[in-house]
């Protein structure tokens, strides 16, 4: 993740200026910040993400996106010392891929944001990982209508994923780091199955010497 703008924007202004914005932007707490690009591997893993999710959402009234969607939502940041105080803060971000069973919502009325997706993918890079493995999971967590929180690596082999259990409580599932194994996800309209083989396929890492 990039530095931080300098100014400090209202969420309407971070939506009305990305839709004319030549370049990919992520909105936090009044900043914004500049997205940055990914490698070969990171590409071609999220095609294989699109193509599986294409397929198994067939006939289940459900739509994958790819990161061309924004997903926005509200934060809640309580006061120190005063936790049943709060003020609402926004968080807009570009998620390698999202899915939502049903109507899609809008954020802040905004058609190019969407506000209920039941999962959402990030494939990690090394300029990202901290980041979508804190901030985004904290942020994330606090999404009401998310089921499960999926980040896949690109510089090995392996799959992390949260699912929700409650409406405060998420379990960490067990990691995926081989090729025979299936990330399975229960959504409501019925069971998505991805094999990591396929996540994978066509994907080549650099043996270590």
């Amino acid at each position: 993740m990039f530095q931080p703008s300098e100014q400090v924007y209202r969420v309407e202004e971070y939506l009305w200026e990305e839709q004319r914005s030549p370049i990919k932007r992520e909105y936090l707490k009044g900043q914004i910040y500049q997205m940055a690009g990914g490698s070969p591997e990171h590409s071609q893993i999220a095609l294989n993400l699109a193509a599986g999710l294409k397929r198994e959402l067939r006939g289940k009234g459900c739509r994958a996106f790819n990161s061309d969607l924004k997903v926005g939502m509200a934060l809640l940041a309580h006061f120190k010392g005063k936790p049943k105080k709060a003020t609402e803060e926004d968080f807009i971000t570009y998620p390698d891929a999202s899915l939502v069973c049903g109507s899609l919502e809008f954020y802040k009325g905004d058609p190019y944001t969407l506000a209920n997706p039941l999962v959402l993918f990030e494939v990690l890079s090394p300029s990202t990982r901290n980041y979508d493995r804190s901030v985004k999971l904290e942020h994330y967590q606090n999404l009401a209508s998310l089921l499960y929180y999926v980040m896949i690596e690109s510089e090995e082999i392996g799959v992390t994923y949260f699912k929700r259990v409650g409406p405060q409580s998420w379990l960490q599932l067990p990691p995926l780091y081989q090729l025979e194994v299936e990330l399975s996800l229960e959504l409501p309209s019925g069971l998505v199955q991805l094999t990591v083989a396929e996540l994978y396929d066509e994907v080549s890492f650099e043996e270590e010497d």
